[in-house]
């Protein structure tokens, strides 16, 4: 969720700028509406990949661990963000409206610096309004 960033970066003692390079990726997202979405979230460790990227929907799709499990725990547990503190690991039906839940979080507005140190255009929702369309990659 949009609100969290800063909470991680601090008990990182970290900048978000820094942060998001090092530990984060932005992902898209499938809504009901049929609307593709962006979203922030911790990186998925995977051949090929780097944090501060962004993610496309086949990418989503493979599994990976995330870049905060190290030898069977979660090294960030105190600050984790609320996708992890809720995540559904063995229910896919939950974990996609778990997902849908948290996408529908990132505004425009709260997309904007990722969007800035992506270089790439990322789609928000408006608060109360209609989700943006992008295609998909």
């Amino acid at each position: 969720m949009p609100r969290e960033i800063d909470k991680l970066a601090k008990h990182l003692d970290l900048d978000v700028p820094t942060l998001f390079r090092k530990y984060l990726a932005v992902g898209v997202t499938h809504m009901p509406d049929g609307a593709l979405r962006h979203g922030v979230m911790p990186h998925k460790l995977r051949d090929g990949k780097k944090p501060g990227s962004v993610w496309t929907l086949n990418e989503l799709a493979q599994s990976g661990r995330c870049i905060f499990f190290d030898r069977g725990r979660c090294t960030i547990y105190e600050a984790r963000p609320y996708e992890c503190a809720r995540m559904i690991h063995d229910r896919q039906k939950e974990s996609v409206k778990l997902r849908h839940h948290i996408v529908a979080a990132w505004t425009q507005a709260a997309l904007r610096p990722f969007a800035e140190l992506t270089g790439k255009k990322l789609s928000g929702g408006v608060p109360g309004g209609r989700n943006r369309r992008i295609r998909p990659a």
